[in-house]
């Protein structure tokens, strides 16, 4: 990468070159090249060819290189383009290599290098040329790399060479950290960006005048509000309208991974990215004389962002901040399963930078819930008949995130796509399921929880022998999770979601025919990463089995892996015992 001093900041030349090796038909995938860009930035000068494993070159048409819209299907972003290729006579053994450049204008040092990939990487090499005089501030993450310096006299080009040999891949593994928090890496604070308020100041200056409320704005403001009692409940009513109605639509490339469009013209479309609707928010906001600020956020998803480092690459994700509300009331209107109040699990418990007024930054942590209650609980009234068949009336609740999980995925399906996603649901549990009726409530998080009911029937719930039914009640209750932790050790620590919960009570009316049940009891397990707990008991010709079990949301470090497994092999023995009927 080259900086050029010009105007206020100038543009940066970034040019790739890279050389891939495919050994087989996994390889294949490094064919197809996509190089995005956006308005101010050009792509210049790509040349590629494919090196056969006899030496042949089978270089690249230009006429095959072609330019595309990244979202062909909305206005909005007409200027987020990629250019497209892909190699020729491509087979296992070939080299691919291929070049471009990229003009970014009026930003500079607005990159990353990445020096570790899912394959071996036998060199990877960045280098800077810049204006001598110009600061330098970086960081380097998951490897020791100390740069080489060129040192030049005052007024010329600086030059620092970071590289790296022999990186192994990185290791892909279930429940493992974000890759920003585990991959090696690079990143540089863009020229002018020293402290949080740079950061705050120059979004600013991108966002403060696409809030301004013009007639349209004003217009919905004053309908969405109208005959409400207080701020609260019209900011509630301001959200609910943004996070209902507005579609989103993710853009993170370029100028356009950060600059919103104008209020008006997200009101009239009613489609936009998290900063769009935040910017349509705080402008409804202002019409209606209450303050609501952009937030820069990086989400669980993207990996905890370094806060020694001012810049805003670190953030993948803006949100909204209501000072006077609650005293400081936090808001993310792309969940759509989440309610107006509540974060969803991927922003809580994290640092974001509230964009004040005048652009004066502060650094704020959102807030969090416990695991308890990321919480489901299930129900069930099993009518058991002497051949094995069973009827069941079940109840399913769900509350917090595991609530908006659902809800997004739910609140977007028709009624027949309800209807097979609970049949296939429920025959994971038995098999034979035939579904018979079925309710949600609480699709919109404003109603509660999401509660699910239904009534099935099913061939059979154990299984049967001349002198005893065998039943597996905790199967019901048992916790997926052992099945995604086989490999007997990890590279990386263990980081889920989120903590939760997970309640079960099956009250089994049982035929005359059964008089005796075992085992029955309480047992009991608990450990540093949460506790399970089963309970068989027979009571008036009802079978009652109760288990629960939680997960905690703590991270879990490879060192305390071994022992992770052990408590999950024990919570599936615990589950998987069996209950015997005889007459």
């Amino acid at each position: 990468m080259e900086v050029f001093a010009g105007g206020e900041l100038g543009f940066s030349s970034f040019e790739t070159h890279r050389i891939v090796k495919v050994f087989d038909a996994r390889g294949e995938r490094f064919a197809n090249v996509v190089i995005p860009y956006s308005g101010g930035s050009t792509v210049e000068d790509i040349e590629a060819r494919t090196i056969s494993p006899s030496g042949r070159i089978t270089v690249l048409d230009p006429d095959h290189v072609y330019d595309a819209s990244l979202y062909p299907n909305f206005v909005f972003f007409s200027d987020q383009r990629a250019r497209l290729f892909t190699f020729p006579a491509v087979e296992p053994g070939a080299i691919l290599e291929y070049r471009y450049r990229i003009t970014i204008r009026d930003r500079t040092l607005w990159h990353s290098w990445t020096f570790q990939h899912d394959v071996p990487t036998l060199i990877s090499r960045f280098t800077l040329v810049k204006p001598g005089e110009w600061p330098l501030n970086y960081r380097t993450y998951g490897i020791d790399i100390r740069p080489r310096d060129v040192k030049v006299p005052q007024g010329f080009k600086s030059t620092t060479v970071w590289e790296a040999r022999d990186v192994p891949p990185i290791r892909s593994e279930f429940a493992m950290p974000p890759h920003r928090e585990v991959v090696a890496h690079l990143a540089l604070a863009p020229v002018g960006f020293t402290s949080w308020d740079d950061v705050a100041r120059w979004y600013h200056r991108l966002s403060d005048p696409r809030m301004s409320p013009g007639a349209g704005v004003g217009q919905q403001a004053r309908e969405i509000i109208a005959g409400l009692p207080d701020d609260r409940a019209r900011l509630r009513a301001l959200f609910t309208w943004v996070r209902d109605r507005v579609r989103y639509l993710a853009v993170e490339i370029g100028i356009g991974g950060f600059q919103p469009h104008p209020a008006e013209d997200i009101c009239t479309n009613l489609y936009g990215d998290c900063k769009d609707m935040v910017t349509l928010l705080c402008a409804l906001g202002r019409a209606a004389n209450i303050p609501v600020y952009q937030a820069l956020i990086s989400t669980h998803l993207n990996g905890m962002p370094d806060t020694t480092l001012a810049s805003p690459l670190h953030f993948n994700h803006v949100i909204a901040y209501a000072p006077a509300i609650d005293g400081g009331l936090w808001m993310d209107a792309t969940e759509k399963g989440c309610a107006f109040g509540e974060l969803p699990w991927y922003d809580q418990m994290l640092p974001a930078l509230v964009v004040g007024e005048g652009g004066k930054g502060t650094l704020l942590t959102t807030p969090g819930v416990s695991d308890d209650q990321n919480r489901e609980s299930l129900m069930w009234r099993v009518d058991l008949a002497k051949d094995g068949v069973v009827g069941v009336d079940g109840l399913w609740t769900l509350t917090g995130a595991t609530a908006s999980d659902f809800r997004e995925a739910l609140g977007q399906a028709a009624p027949y796509e309800r209807r097979q996603w609970l049949e296939t649901h429920l025959s994971r549990e038995i098999s034979g399921v035939r579904l018979d009726t079925f309710s949600i409530a609480g699709l919109v998080p404003e109603e509660g929880a999401l509660a699910i009911s239904y009534a099935f029937s099913a061939p059979s719930f154990g299984t049967m022998t001349d002198s005893a039914l065998f039943l597996w009640p905790g199967r019901i209750a048992m916790s997926g999770l052992p099945d995604h932790f086989r490999p007997e050790s990890r590279v990386h620590p263990v980081r889920f979601r989120y903590g939760h919960r997970r309640d079960v009570r099956i009250r089994m009316s049982l035929p005359r025919e059964y008089r005796r049940v075992r085992p029955s009891g309480v047992d009991s397990l608990g450990s540093e990463f949460g506790w399970s707990r089963t309970r068989l008991s027979l009571d008036s010709r009802a079978l009652l089995f109760e288990g629960s079990y939680r997960i905690t949301g703590a991270p879990i470090r490879p060192a305390s892996y071994a022992a992770f497994r052990t408590f999950l092999d024990a919570m599936r023995r615990q589950n998987e015992r069996e209950v015997a009927l005889s007459p």
